[in-house]
């Protein structure tokens, strides 16, 4: 019986550890000394029913997403830049199912926005339409800080900058030999591999300038490759910093062979305890000596990542245990063990934490913190193309190393990588498209003032002059439009470009087409209102549509500046859609231009035969086709980003400024000429001809039609009309005249003057009468012509002001 329970108790044994899940975790060996602290702190209250934690110190490899499975690990420390690696796929599992809510709560929860700016660089970024997926979780911050060898430096201060590194390295006493392997290294940083190059380029473009929200394409990182070819170019950055990692070189360091080194301070530590032989200290990299501000130190995290040797089944379970080991709470209770003296990603731990701040220098971190550099990877991953653009610059500046002197070709190649590209104010360009610009602007307030000193010529006042006005005005905003494509694009330039356009085709154009619209309804004898307040009304509702639309863009997704890629050294500025909604407003703006682009055309080919001395029916429709022809162009090169910017800056900007010359052209050269030709008079007119100069052959409109291609269309033409009352008037004064000398004859000139312009009238009036059932208007035609204000004089047979009463 008692082997029986003997057994039975073995066998639950036996199962309860079997029923454990073992999980291996994979450290760095350079946190050896606290590999147990985080086993002990986990088993202390931390750990998850089923699941065994093992702790494992393991060598430092600079991939390991490759050399994980070296190890058997569970999960990894990793370097978040590992998460570029082509290998992650394959040996990684994505944690955003499992971690995401919990990270958005710690997030929200950390009032220093360093743990939400660090969680960018530990996410992929698959495509720019998905959302980023997260492969690792933060453990422990690590800062970029320079290592400096007391013993060579003397009475001499670290350098502060980039300049004074030099200045000190070229005074320097050190010993120099021709082994290139055993010589001494002014200075030392990690270029052996493309990403260890990244994050030197990075933190050598942020302390270039004062710029703190610079890209990969800007004058700061043309800086960094400046900063880096002249520490080649002087022999300060040599072969043995170059083809060291960052554990080598911090060995090499330790033997005094580098004497000032670029590295992360989680080897500081792991330094005090192995380099004995040398006096070393730890302070900020040098920044360039343009930048005003402090030096930005670069921050990373080592995060917690899962491999891919878990299997499906425990990922949930595993996902659990690596959001304990990084939790805030996990991290106080590890801060108290005397071993772990590393900065947790929760700063507000080491606040006030004198316990802590015995065993590390939390004024050198604190003062680090004040001005960090943080999504070192993250601010530019959402770009899926930066890997390339560095791998191929990378190369470029290691040719340019082995080459051992400055190659301008090269320069350039690498300068191509991140050149800050936009068109320039100094630019060639730039110059001859803003001086046309300006040209175009001086233009059209000469003609605002000829029009504003001639508003009372007649020619001015049949062609409505507040909308010429208005015309105008669209005109000018056009040729300033053009002004906001160059120089770099701001957050101000990207939002008020879009209303600018909107204000300079609505003013412009609309005016253009609501003259159409009112020769269409004249002619078409229609009760659409038309004058001036009426068209005013009709023409501000679709611009105020348009404004609303615009508006709604901006507040809830305006354009941002943003970097098209072309190809790695093919890149620039402009401003675009970033957000979901922005291209809906985008395409909504275009489609309501096009309706209104499509409907001018269709008025202008209707009124094209509709004409007199002074409507514009023609010319207006000139200008309307010959805009849709531009805003077409424009709008096919807009969405072709091969051409490059400056193309497209060339064929945009001339296609806003040929629209508005078109108008200029079409709508007010006319105008001139005839203003030059006929004076300014309100009462001259092109159409003032002697009456019996305009007798017709023969009566053509003998029954009351018109045998004009309009009239198919249901039109009249104006100028038949126009010519027909002045016939009619001509022949009533030809028989009133020999009527009226004939009985002078023999009752007196008075008398037969009399009757003869009685007659005259009488008959006049007849005409009228048949005019007025014609138009189906209870006016005369004078009052037609003339808005009923000033009758026809037959006397002086001055013509009358035929469109007043519509303001045309």
């Amino acid at each position: 019986m008692m082997k029986f329970f003997i057994f039975i108790v073995i066998l639950i044994l036996f199962n309860t550890i079997n029923a454990q899940k073992n999980i291996k975790l994979c450290a760095w060996n350079i946190f050896e000394s606290f590999t147990t602290a985080i086993k002990s702190t986990y088993d202390s209250g931390f750990n998850i029913p089923g699941i065994n934690l093992s702790v494992e110190p393991n060598e430092f490899w600079e991939n390991g997403v490759v050399s994980l499975t070296t190890y058997n690990c569970d999960i990894i420390m990793i370097d978040p830049i590992w998460i570029l690696s082509p290998d992650l796929n394959k040996n990684m599992h994505n944690l955003t199912p499992y971690v995401k809510d919990e990270i958005d709560k710690r997030i929200a929860s950390d009032p220093s926005g360093i743990y939400g700016d660090i969680m960018e660089d530990n996410k992929l970024v698959i495509n720019k339409e998905t959302e980023k997926e997260i492969y690792g979780v933060p453990f422990i911050l690590d800062f970029g800080v320079l290592y400096y060898n007391l013993n060579e430096l003397g009475s001499n201060s670290p350098a502060k900058t980039w300049q004074e590194l030099e200045q000190w390295a070229e005074t320097a006493s050190i010993s120099v030999n021709n082994d290139l392997f055993n010589r001494k290294a002014k200075y030392g940083a990690q270029f052996t591999e493309y990403k260890e190059y990244y994050y030197n380029f990075v933190e050598a473009a942020a302390n270039y300038g004062d710029n703190d929200q610079f890209t990969l394409f800007e004058s700061e990182a043309k800086g960094a490759v400046d900063t880096f070819t002249n520490l080649f170019d002087n022999d300060i950055l040599n072969e043995k910093a170059w083809n060291q990692n960052t554990q080598l070189m911090e060995s090499t360091f330790c033997n005094g062979d580098v004497i000032n080194m670029r590295n992360w301070s989680v080897f500081y530590q792991y330094m005090k305890n192995k380099c004995q032989s040398i006096n070393f200290g730890i302070t900020k990299v040098p920044k360039h000596e343009g930048r005003k501000g402090e030096t930005k130190t670069l921050v990373r995290s080592i995060s917690i990542a899962m491999t891919k040797l878990v299997n499906e089944e425990s990922i949930q379970d595993v996902a659990k245990l690596i959001e304990v080991i990084t939790s805030e709470d996990f991290m106080r209770k590890l801060m108290i063990d005397m071993n772990f003296k590393e900065i947790p990603p929760y700063t507000n731990l080491i606040t006030n934490n004198q316990d802590y701040c015995k065993k590390v220098d939390c004024n050198f971190y604190n003062d680090l913190m004040s001005s960090l550099l943080t999504k070192p990877i993250g601010r530019f991953n959402k770009d899926i193309h930066f890997n390339d653009i560095i791998k191929e610059s990378y190369a470029s500046i290691k040719e340019h190393y082995k080459n051992k002197k400055s190659d301008s070709e090269i320069i350039n190649k690498l300068y191509s990588f991140f050149d800050d590209r936009y068109i320039r104010w100094s630019d060639m360009t730039a110059i001859v498209i803003g001086s046309i610009s300006a040209i175009g602007i001086v233009v059209t307030i000469v003609i605002f003032i000829i029009i504003l000193k001639n508003k009372n010529a007649l020619v001015i006042r049949r062609s409505s002059p507040l909308f010429l006005y208005i015309m105008l005005i669209g005109i000018l905003i056009s040729f300033g439009s053009v002004l906001t494509y160059i120089g770099k694009p701001s957050d101000l330039i990207c939002t008020i470009r879009p209303i600018i356009l909107v204000l300079a085709f609505g003013l412009s154009f609309l005016a253009l087409f609501i003259k159409t619209f009112r020769i269409k309804v004249i002619f078409d004898k229609s009760d659409i209102k038309v004058q001036d307040k009426y068209l005013l009304i009709y023409s501000g509702t679709i611009l105020l549509i348009e404004l609303i639309v615009v508006g709604l863009w901006t507040y809830l997704d305006k354009m941002q500046p943003d970097v098209v890629y072309v190809k790695t050294n093919m890149h620039y500025y402009t401003c675009r859609n970033n957000g979901k909604l922005g291209p809906y407003f985008q395409l909504a703006l275009i489609v309501i231009n096009a309706i209104i682009l499509l409907y001018g055309c269709y008025l202008a080919i209707k009124v094209k035969d509709v004409y007199s001395d002074y409507n514009e029916s023609k010319v207006i429709g000139l200008s309307i086709y010959g805009i849709m022809i531009c805003m077409i162009v424009q709008l096919i090169i807009s969405y072709n980003n091969s051409l490059g910017h400056t193309v497209i800056f060339i064929i945009q900007s001339l296609m806003i400024i040929l629209s508005a010359v078109i108008l200029l052209m079409f709508m007010f050269i006319p105008k001139f000429w005839k203003l030059h030709m006929t004076g300014s008079s309100a009462n001259q007119s092109s159409g003032n001809k002697n009456s019996s100069n305009r007798l017709p052959n023969s009566n053509n409109n003998q029954n009351g039609s018109y045998s004009t291609k309009s009239e198919k269309n249901g039109y009249i033409n104006m100028q038949n009309v126009e010519s027909d009352y002045y016939n009619n008037l001509a022949q009533i004064n030809q028989m009133g005249n020999p009527m009226g000398n004939s009985m002078g004859n023999s009752m007196g000139n008075s008398m037969g003057n009399s009757m003869g312009n009685s007659m005259g009238n009488s008959m006049m009036g007849q005409r009228n009468n048949y005019y007025n059932n014609m138009n189906s208007s209870s006016e005369s035609l004078g009052n037609y012509y003339n808005n009923g204000s000033n009758s026809y004089n037959y006397r002086s047979n001055s013509k009358p002001d035929m469109y007043s009463q519509y303001g045309y």
